[in-house]
């Protein structure tokens, strides 16, 4: 029994790339086409994975023209080329089975946001040392001489307006 087990080890695969159910996958995988040997690219959601070990499949499910197709791969095929993650999907189940019944934008899988070791965003922390008190200081006396150089207008006397106008201060005019 150990002897089978030592055997199955050396047929598994450890360079493709970890995914699940409801995640979007591109395999690319070789085909033969008469003398010709090509790789060729299915995209689709990953709706199971079975089997354990050598025997290890997934099926993957995508629309083409309005018709539902789904692929089975064996995941640890010497034809498997490479298995890239477009998108991880958001599920609560190991099947997706569901998926078969719906269209529209009810076959869609809610993504999951994912951060790979080295993807670590953050946010730079704008402090007084690090912009300097000076430069602090200075923009906000450029914001107060801003402020005093700004005078509001100021309204019209009743009597410049009345000479404008050549009328009385009732809007009938004298003469």
């Amino acid at each position: 029994m150990n002897r089978l087990i030592e055997v199955e080890k050396e047929l598994l695969r450890s360079d493709l790339e970890k995914f699940g159910p409801g995640d979007t996958v591109k395999v690319f995988f070789r085909i033969h086409e008469g003398k010709k040997d090509k790789v060729q690219v299915f995209q689709g959601v990953c709706i199971q994975i079975r089997g354990s070990g050598p025997n290890r499949s997934f099926t993957l499910r995508k629309i083409s023209q309005g018709i539902g197709i789904e692929r089975i791969f064996p995941l640890h095929s010497p034809v498997i080329e490479k298995v890239e993650v477009v998108r991880y999907g958001k599920v609560r189940r190991a099947k997706l089975y569901y998926l078969r019944e719906k269209v529209g934008k009810g076959r869609y899988v809610k993504e999951r946001v994912v951060r790979k070791k080295g993807d670590v965003k953050k946010k730079p922390k704008v402090t007084a040392k690090s912009v300097g008190q000076e430069a602090i200081e200075e923009a906000s006396e450029a914001a107060a001489d801003v402020v005093t150089k700004q005078k509001p207008p100021e309204a019209p006397s009743k009597e410049a307006t009345d000479a404008a106008t050549k009328s009385g201060s009732r809007g009938v005019e004298e003469g």
